[in-house]
């Protein structure tokens, strides 16, 4: 082999390590950039939790100074709470983007206290037929009472034995919206044969609540909510109206009604509104934070007042002998507590007592100054209940539609039906 021959190997040699390298670097770069874009996400995602979590908090603070200010009442976000950072008079952190979303729990009926005609006038004011609202407000009641047998065949103990798989009826409120596909006559109407909710079950979801609470809030209630409770369309329209007016009247004018009375001298006398309150007792509280490409959210239920509750769970009926159609009186209910922080009672107590976390001894020093100047205690004095809890990073972005897609599919669900005025019960 000549001199220049061996110089061209060698040459050829140095250039595939050289490829070889470059090729092992390119993937060590690869592994450690997807490494680092995790850790930088998990990072993002811890700190935005955090901030989150924190912009909740603030939230409720505002919500809890607005309160005891104003009567120890809440009634809707325009009274001062619906913009925390510009109450407080800060802004959010440097390269933070927060967004606040309120929803009222207590815009909607309790379905635990709504009687048969109740939920009748309901149903036919969302646009179900008289005979079918009915039928099905016949058998949601007899599924949740203990004394009350369903006069449709569908809906009867007997038909729940015969099903594929044998059940009985719960005798106790509802608990969960899914147990509408148990319900006779109710699945039927509620929901189409391939089991997608109907327009008129999204529309029924939107105006009852699972929770138990005295009454709905007359400021945030739906039309079909007002309809549904004997009011007609003109008054309804009618207080329309006057919200719209209350936002553009003078300066000191609260934008919402702060007592009942206001809203029955509005439409006139004769009008029930036992279901009817102004303030708001139980609600969503909604936090949005976003940086850059990252997002958190989080939800929390918030009691307002400690007077809500939720549907207990039913005693196994046989191994409960009072389980049962000859059972009278009303289904009991507790209300749902999670973590540590308590409520303190609302400011129209008078000489309260302090509210200890279950299964905690009070401290002897409890409400009493130490040397530093605190106040000693094993518990927080929160000043609401947090009743549900739910967060999350955002969601994946919708996927895109197939290139070959029909433009002639079919489209997605009608919207529900609008509220209609309400007539009288048949007998």
């Amino acid at each position: 082999m000549s001199k220049h021959q061996r110089r061209g190997s060698v040459i050829i040699v140095v250039l595939v390590l050289i490829t070889l390298a470059s090729l092992l670097l390119a993937r060590f770069m690869e592994d450690n950039s997807l490494e680092l874009a995790i850790a930088t996400r998990d990072a993002d995602r811890r700190r935005l939790r955090a901030d989150a979590q924190s912009e909740l908090e603030l939230a409720l603070a505002v919500i809890a100074e607005i309160r005891s200010i104003d009567l120890n009442k809440i009634h809707a976000p325009s009274q001062g709470y619906d913009d925390p950072h510009a109450y407080a008079g800060f802004p959010p952190r440097d390269g933070l983007e927060v967004k606040f979303e309120y929803e009222d729990e207590t815009a909607k009926l309790p379905l635990s206290v709504l009687s048969k005609n109740d939920l009748i006038q309901l149903l036919y004011s969302l646009g179900m037929e008289q005979r079918d609202a009915e039928r099905c407000a016949d058998a949601i009641v007899a599924w949740q009472s203990k004394s009350y047998e369903s006069i449709e065949e569908e809906a009867t103990d007997a038909a729940y034995q015969r099903s594929t798989l044998s059940f009985r009826p719960a005798r106790r409120p509802i608990r969960s919206f899914e147990e509408f596909r148990s319900i006779g006559v109710a699945k039927e109407l509620f929901f189409d044969e391939l089991g997608r909710p109907t327009p008129i079950f999204l529309a029924f979801k939107d105006c009852v609540s699972l929770y138990t609470f005295p009454q709905a809030n007359i400021n945030t209630a739906s039309d079909a909510v007002l309809l549904s409770q004997g009011l007609d369309e003109r008054q309804v329209a009618l207080i329309r109206e006057r919200q719209a007016e209350i936002g553009k009247r003078i300066v000191g004018t609260p934008p919402y009604f702060r007592v009942t009375s206001e809203v029955r001298q509005l439409v006139g006398g004769g009008v029930n509104m036992a279901k009817f309150d102004d303030e708001v007792i139980l609600m969503w509280v909604r936090v949005t934070v976003k940086e850059g490409l990252s997002k958190c959210r989080v939800s929390a239920l918030v009691a307002i007042r400690e007077d809500v509750a939720y549907p207990s769970a039913a005693a196994n009926p046989d191994t409960d002998p009072s389980i049962g159609l000859s059972r009278t009186g009303t289904t009991a209910t507790t209300p749902r507590t999670t973590g540590t922080s308590t409520p303190v009672p609302r400011s129209t107590t008078t000489n309260p007592s302090p509210y200890l976390t279950p299964g905690i001894e009070a401290p002897a020093t409890l409400g009493k100054s130490t040397m530093s100047g605190r106040v000693a205690s094993r518990t927080i004095a929160y000043p609401f209940q947090i009743l549900a809890w739910e967060e999350d990073n955002g969601a994946p972005p919708a996927p895109k539609p197939p290139a070959d897609s029909d433009p002639a599919a079919p489209a997605a669900p009608a919207e529900p039906n609008a509220p209609r005025a309400t007539k009288p019960l048949t007998k």
